[in-house]
């Protein structure tokens, strides 16, 4: 009899476990609070991607804008140069480069809706074959003191040099009887080696030419050329001279005369 009794209460006591055991289970309210869960992690990660992209794109747009801005402002300066080269006055250039602008480049439309709803920039991009020109900016150019030019200055004609090289007298009265005829001049900035010269015309013809190659440079002090009855016949009429570096004239044609004396 206990026996039996015994396994009534295990039987009941299988089918109250079985009763209770779909109450255990998640309820409609716990799914659905998943569901939601799983969704927001979702768009978590889609705005995160978004973002990334949308950083990586503004970053290459930057530096492209940087790009173009060192490319202008180097256009600039070659401009300048140039400019200045020719002769143009700085302050004038200046003020015409204040008045350049890049013209922005327009966007293009968004190409899908996903792409409607992500800010997007427009990256500018060469054609297919169009030649990479790089822009050279020209070397900084030193402008040339007159002081260091070669130069002659206090040019005279006289009938002799004393000591120091400089003329004894200024531009005396020459006739045919006359013995010699100097130039003389104060020379700056002569370099050793340069080829000095002296070109003698009369009534436009030369009739002579001297030339000599300095061994040391010349700097402020007097140089001097002359010819005499041995070279040509000083016929009286118009005369000139003058005095050249290498070939370049270093002065103006000096005319003078040579008269007939009483």
């Amino acid at each position: 009899m206990s026996l039996h009794v015994n396994l009534l209460a295990i039987a009941a006591s299988i089918v109250i476990i079985s009763t209770a055991l779909p109450g255990c289970g998640p309820s409609e309210d716990q799914v659905r609070a998943t569901l939601e869960q799983q969704a927001a992690h979702t768009m978590v990660s889609n705005l995160r991607a978004s973002a990334t992209v949308s950083r990586a794109r503004m970053q290459i747009t930057l530096d492209f804008v940087g790009t173009r801005v060192m490319q202008a402002e180097q256009a600039g300066s070659f401009l300048r140069a140039n400019l200045i080269a020719l002769g143009t006055e700085g302050a004038y250039i200046d003020a015409g480069l204040g008045r350049l602008q890049l013209a922005p480049s327009p966007s293009p439309p968004p190409t899908s809706a996903t792409d409607a709803g992500v800010p997007d920039f427009a990256i500018a991009t060469a054609p297919a074959g169009a030649d990479s020109r790089p822009i050279v900016t020209p070397p900084t150019t030193v402008p040339v003191s007159p002081d260091d030019i070669p130069r002659l200055d206090e040019i005279v004609l006289a009938s002799g040099v004393g000591r120091d090289d400089c003329a004894i007298d200024i531009n005396p009265v020459f006739t045919p009887r006359s013995e010699v005829i100097y130039v003389v001049a104060r020379a700056f900035n002569i370099p050793s080696g340069a080829r000095l010269s002296s070109s003698w015309q009369r009534q436009g013809a030369e009739v002579v030419r001297h030339t000599f190659q300095t061994e040391f440079p010349i700097h402020d002090n007097c140089v001097w050329f002359f010819i005499d009855q041995s070279d040509t016949p000083f016929t009286a009429g118009n005369w000139s001279v003058d005095i050249r570096l290498d070939d370049e004239p270093l002065m103006p044609v000096l005319p003078f005369q040579v008269v007939d004396g009483t």
